[in-house]
């Protein structure tokens, strides 16, 4: 009864891409539509492979022919569509919220294995970063997507969701797939783009070796907007090597390197100021790691140890991370028990340490080990515990339990839901006294400064949810959830002075310091349909509601994150032609709440509604093209409207080969 543990199909990414070769899918008969949803496996919420409906937690998964259909240039991009996700910020700096928590509570995976390069980033933010270090689109099968805390599988930083993006494995036949795209704004005071993609794998020893090869490369010219895209260049490359050592082990060694240049200059998205200057602005990410798996009559050992190294050299930052984690899954008659372990190692060097004779290093580890049950109390009902415990060097121990319930008590309706907890260690200069990071941006000629703070506790939060699923088995499928979400020990600032400072004989335009204070209600509902009308037309559609109020500190009564309370999407898909397939898509996002930023509220902003069509044509078996026009109404979104700026109408082609 244990399920198989394969990677299947889904994706990520999203780098512009053109638009779908997928929908001609749906033109196949019913045979081929059931495979589809059995396609629709998800590893993320146990850690061995799950029907979506049976999987404890609430998730969504995004395909490789969902995301060819759009022209999508990064991650954030792709997951725009999805319910209970917010994308916000503008131009470079977009990043993911769920269910109304900010993108650092955000957990980013790529084949299980945690990425995160925030540290190297003053004050620990520098939003759009982190998606720049995800595979191209060629290389990836799927992204899954989990909604609401998921630290008692994952650790640290799993407070608000985990996005998992799922890599192919090596091919038993040499072959490959090479896209080229280009978008042009009908705005010429936006900044085109054009990107390449590139995935090649193959057999070296028929049986026993293989080897992936895959890269991208990006470039966006910068807006003349302020505060719109700067300009930027994205490289990347990774190889891997796989080795079946016998029928049922395999080790997979894997190297990569990626570089992210960004230039803003005064004039164009740099406003003037007494402090403004041009900025050019590098990271350079080298990750390198070995796996071990073994599969036996479905018990499943993987081991995996990383090394990640990144550099913000205009900074004189440099961030090591290592992680050896182990995870053992052993299926049973009526259980399927996942034990595993994992620990990290930290080193952070900045020489941008504001106070004098302060410290430029720092280190931490912790360790962990956690345990997971899913028990089949019935063939229709499963119960799924699970606990966590982690022992940081700087923060003590910490226990993450879950438990959640799955009941398909009718043929085809599910009842899911559960309780999961999630927590968040300080950053490291956070929780560092001594450490002085500037702040201030360029609007006055004396900088500022946040102090860290040694006792910072750890972010928490708690989360219960409850899902109801309606899938006929042919061609509809529907679900609701709500959930609440208890976020405790926030951390936030304070200012210990606000205007004409000194702090040993330096001068401030003002001081603050970390503290743990607030305490947050998280609440919402998400709804979503899928539907197809016949073999030739589907439609999609999902709705979400989100509504946060901080119940402690000065803005009690006040919502946290300056979120839109509705957001709605659909998306209509027609197969014109067997080779020929067009889509639609309406994105809505309601007037956002007051918002806390970072010691006051910040007003609400009004909301907007954007439309996007395209078209896909397979050419033949090897060369498909793509075309799509985003933003068809030209909406402008900027910073005098909406404190942010988004693309106005702009034009996408796009080629990929297969070979």
């Amino acid at each position: 009864m244990a399920p198989s543990p394969q990677h299947y199909k889904l994706t990520l990414l999203a780098t512009l891409i053109g638009m779908s070769a997928s929908t001609q899918l749906m033109a196949e008969d019913g045979a081929t539509q059931e495979a589809l949803r059995l396609d629709k496996m998800v590893i993320t919420a146990s850690g061995y492979d799950q029907q979506i409906t049976d999987a404890p937690a609430s998730i969504t998964v995004v395909t490789q022919q969902e995301l060819e259909k759009k022209a999508y240039r990064d991650v954030t991009d792709a997951l725009k569509d999805v319910p209970g996700v917010m994308i916000t910020g503008g131009g470079s700096t977009k990043d993911i919220t769920m269910r109304g928590m900010s993108g650092k509570y955000t957990l980013i995976l790529v084949d299980g294995k945690r990425q995160g390069s925030r540290e190297t980033r003053p004050n620990s933010d520098g939003p759009g970063i982190e998606q720049g270090w995800t595979p191209p689109l060629s290389a990836i099968e799927r992204i899954e997507v989990i909604r609401g805390p998921m630290s008692s599988l994952y650790g640290s930083d799993a407070l608000g969701g985990v996005i998992n993006i799922i890599t192919k494995k090596v091919q038993e036949k040499w072959g490959g797939e090479l896209s080229l795209s280009t978008t042009v704004q009908d705005n010429s005071t936006s900044g085109d783009s054009q990107q390449a993609d590139l995935m090649l794998s193959g057999p070296l020893i028929e049986d026993k070796l293989g080897l992936q090869l895959y890269g991208q490369i990006s470039q966006r010219d910068e807006d003349s907007i302020v505060d719109g895209y700067a300009d930027q260049e994205i490289t990347n490359g990774t190889a891997k090597l796989s080795w079946a050592m016998s029928e049922n082990q395999n080790i997979i060694f894997e190297a990569g390197k990626e570089t992210q240049n960004r230039t803003r200059s005064i004039g164009k998205s740099v406003s003037p100021g007494p402090r403004a200057s041009n900025s050019d602005t590098n990271y350079n990410r080298e990750h390198y790691a070995i796996s071990h798996n073994v599969h036996v009559n479905n018990n499943q050992i993987e081991t995996y140890l990383t090394r990640e190294e990144i550099d913000n050299p205009s900074r004189n930052m440099n961030y090591q991370s290592t992680v050896l984690n182990n995870k053992t899954v052993l299926p049973f008659d009526d259980h399927i028990l996942t034990l595993g372990g994992q620990y990290e190692y930290q080193n952070l060097k900045d020489e941008g340490n504001q106070i004098s004779g302060g410290i430029n290093e720092l280190t931490r580890w912790n360790a962990s080990l956690y345990a997971e049950d899913e028990y089949f109390v019935t063939d229709n009902l499963s119960i799924t515990g699970g606990l966590r415990y982690n022992e940081d060097e700087n923060y003590g121990s910490n226990i993450s339990p879950r438990i959640y319930s799955n009941w398909s008590f009718a043929p085809d309706w599910t009842l899911k839901g559960g309780i999961s907890t999630g927590y968040r260690s300080p950053d490291l200069r956070q929780g560092t006294d001594g450490w002085g990071q500037v702040t201030g941006g360029s609007g006055s000629s004396v900088p500022a400064v946040i102090l860290g703070n040694s006792d910072l506790k750890p972010e928490e939060s708690t989360s219960h949810e409850l899902g109801l699923y309606w899938d006929n088995q042919h061609s509809t499928q529907i679900s609701a959830t709500v959930f609440q979400t208890n976020y405790k020990d926030k951390i936030t600032e304070t200012r210990l002075c606000n205007a004409s400072c000194t702090y040993q004989g330096e001068n401030y335009r003002f001081i603050s310091e970390r503290i743990n204070v607030d305490r947050v209600e998280m609440q919402g509902v998400e709804f979503t349909l899928s539907h197809e009308f016949n073999n030739a037309v589907s439609v999609t559609a999902n709705y979400t509601y989100t509504n946060s109020e901080q119940k402690t500190g000065d803005f009690a009564g006040k919502p946290l994150n300056r979120l839109p309370k509705h957001m709605a999407n659909t998306t209509l898909n027609l197969d014109v032609t067997p080779k020929l397939t067009s889509w639609t898509r309406v994105h809505y996002r309601g007037e956002s709440s007051e918002g806390l930023n970072p010691t006051s509220m910040q007003e609400a902003l009004p909301s907007y509604t954007f439309v996007d069509t395209g078209i896909s044509y397979n050419i033949n078996e090897a060369i498909s093209i793509y075309a799509g026009i985003y933003n068809l109404l030209d909406k402008k979104v900027d910073t005098e409207n909406y404190d942010t700026v988004l693309d106005g109408r702009r034009y996408n082609a796009k080629v990929k080969m297969t070979f």
